[in-house]
């Protein structure tokens, strides 16, 4: 009896022990875990600095279950937690390492649904759309009724977003929308519903979950920023006075800026006032409206006037952007265009639109150099016609003036390469902007029959097979190969007569000098008395042998060679006067070395 009655104490004190694990540290890796997450199941959004600090205490305490309790029925929620935390520090790659293996090792826990959403999470933000979408898929087809099941139909909205499939993007938020109304991600649902239904072209559906996310906004901010939305909406689908109406009423409930202090060269705005640039913003868009509906004058009036309002403000070096693509895109005035955009630095330097105005500069100053090319520079006039097309097909957005320009340049130059680029540039813009296929391929079968052997003709080609068209391989002709032109102005010297031929021994090496020198083949023969002897190379400063017969101050004079005999001597050296404290030490006698000359044998 005693002992089973030990036997269930050490049971109960184990299950202590085991208990302990959840309240001293699983409870811990949880608590700082929900602090980061603002009590959400993970970060909706990007997380915060604050944050990421929260998530790197829960994993800690999460590694230190897995360490010290390996064998506690709370570690597959400590790995999870951990791959979650790391979600929070914005490093999905480790996130989707650690989930990819979770059923392998925890082959029979209860989170191995939970496992698979937030691998879906971690593969969507590492940018792994398709997977992620599948996956998001498997998770509602198991756990359709699951409390993260509105998380993962808004992730997988995301994730056909960012793959350019509004349409199933949008259906997807709506599920959110209309299966959990209660949810507190409604309003991100419809947020990511709006713009893909934007991006899918469906502007009306766009705007009126635009004006639903308005009417539930609770800051002024909010709501202009949902209004401009709807803007957008009208103006995509060309309903230019509506929109204008739109802003017009919004205007209305705003407060129009003071006029300048022209006393004190100070401006009326006060930027400390929350919502002081709200006018200025509306009116700028109002101006854009006036853009898109070619009204010039009314949008450089509407603009003009947030500049003279608005003095070097973010609200001002956008109108003053605005000023100049009005110019550029819609009055065709590239020179005054380049004039305005150079005024954006005054309004904000070279931030924002400052940056954007010297990127169009770059461009503007490109093709007033081409244009301004003389009549020897015709590659650099084609170059700025194809230059100004293309600026009105990327930059302007303006497909039919881009045909007209590529036009030009095909009349221009009719039956020369030129013009069989700019007939595929022509059919490009049919085909991929204004989906006009069978006009597109007209254009291209002209090239292929009438250009042939040029780079355009292969161009063309190319284009119809891809779109499934059959090219006969006996209307191709290839171009020719282009040569790098031999520069005939850069003439090399011509070698002396005397240089050997190659292959020939230019000279005998054995009579080479440790200098590298040659002496000469034929000796000059010397008279023997007009050789002077040999000078040591450490003779010093003080040698006179540059003038024979000259000697410098304190220097041993040497005269001819005397004749030779079997000892030679010197002359000796002139005794300095009696007071002086130096007196000349005679150079020694060194033997004369043989003259290879041939003139002292």
């Amino acid at each position: 009896m005693r002992r089973a009655h030990a036997l269930l104490v050490i049971v109960m004190l184990a299950t202590t022990a085991s208990s302990c694990v959840y309240y001293n540290t699983f409870y811990l890796a949880r608590k700082y875990y929900g602090r980061g997450t603002a009590g959400e199941p993970y970060t909706v959004d990007k997380a915060q600095g604050g944050q990421v600090q929260e998530f790197a205490r829960s994993i800690d305490y999460s590694k230190k279950v897995l360490s010290q309790y390996p064998k506690s029925k709370w570690v597959d929620d400590a790995y999870l937690l951990w791959a979650r935390a790391l979600l929070g520090q914005d490093d999905p790659l480790q996130t989707v390492k650690m989930l990819e293996s979770f059923d392998g090792r925890f082959p029979k826990s209860s989170q191995s649904n939970e496992a698979r959403f937030y691998l879906g999470v971690a593969y969507r933000q590492a940018r792994k759309y398709r997977i992620a979408v599948r996956t998001f898929d498997e998770f509602l087809e198991k756990a359709p009724k699951h409390e993260l099941a509105p998380y993962a139909y808004l992730e997988r909205a995301r994730a056909l977003v960012a793959l350019k499939e509004p349409v199933e993007a949008a259906a997807s938020a709506s599920q959110v929308i209309e299966r959990f109304s209660g949810s507190n991600l409604v309003d991100r649902a419809r947020i990511a519903r709006a713009d893909a239904s934007f991006d899918a072209k469906q502007f009306d559906a766009a705007r009126a979950d635009y004006q639903e996310l308005g009417r539930r906004s609770f800051s002024d901010e909010d709501r202009l920023r949902y209004l401009l939305s709807e803007a957008d909406c009208l103006e995509a689908a060309q309903q230019y006075e509506p929109a204008l109406t739109l802003l017009r009423d919004a205007l209305s409930y705003e407060r129009a800026p003071l006029p300048p202090d022209t006393t004190g060269g100070r401006p009326a705005v006060v930027q400390a006032i929350p919502g002081y640039d709200r006018y200025g913003r509306l009116l700028t868009r109002m101006g854009t409206v006036h853009l898109r509906a070619g009204h010039l004058e009314e949008a450089l009036s509407a603009y003009q006037r947030v500049v003279s309002d608005y003095p070097r403000d973010p609200v001002a070096a956008e109108a003053q952007y605005r000023i100049g693509y009005a110019y550029e895109t819609l009055g065709d005035d590239f020179e005054r265009a380049r004039q305005e955009y150079q005024r954006v630095k005054d309004q904000s330097g070279q931030v924002g639109f400052g940056l954007q105005a010297i990127e169009r500069l770059r461009t503007l100053d490109r093709i007033a150099q081409f244009r301004g090319a003389g009549a020897d520079s015709a590659d650099q006039q084609i170059e700025a016609a194809f230059l100004v097309a293309e600026q009105y097909l990327f930059s302007v957005d303006k497909p039919e003036r881009a045909l007209e320009e590529y036009q030009k340049i095909a009349e221009q130059y009719a039956g020369k390469p030129p013009a069989a680029k700019a007939i595929n540039a022509q059919a490009w813009v049919l085909s991929r902007r204004l989906k006009r296929p069978a006009e597109a391929d007209s254009l291209f079968w002209n090239v292929v029959h009438n250009f042939p052997a040029t780079q355009a003709q292969l161009a063309a080609r190319d284009y119809l097979e891809m779109s499934g068209k059959s090219v006969p391989a006996e209307l191709i002709t290839l171009p020719e190969p282009q040569y790098a032109a031999l520069d005939t102005a850069i003439m090399l010297t011509q070698p002396p007569d005397s240089l050997p031929a190659l292959g020939e021994q230019p000279f005998d090496l054995a009579r080479v000098d440790s200098l590298g020198m040659l002496p000469p083949r034929e000796p000059i023969p010397m008279p023997r008395e007009s050789r002077r002897p040999y000078v040591p190379a450490d003779s010093g400063p003080g040698f006179a042998g540059d003038t024979p017969g000259h000697a410098a101050p304190g220097s041993t004079v040497r005269g001819p060679e005397p004749p030779r005999t079997d000892a030679r001597k010197t002359t000796p050296t002139p005794s300095a006067p009696e007071d002086s404290v130096r007196r000349e030490v005679p150079l020694p006698v060194r033997p004369v070395p043989r003259d290879t000359t041939g003139g002292n044998e």
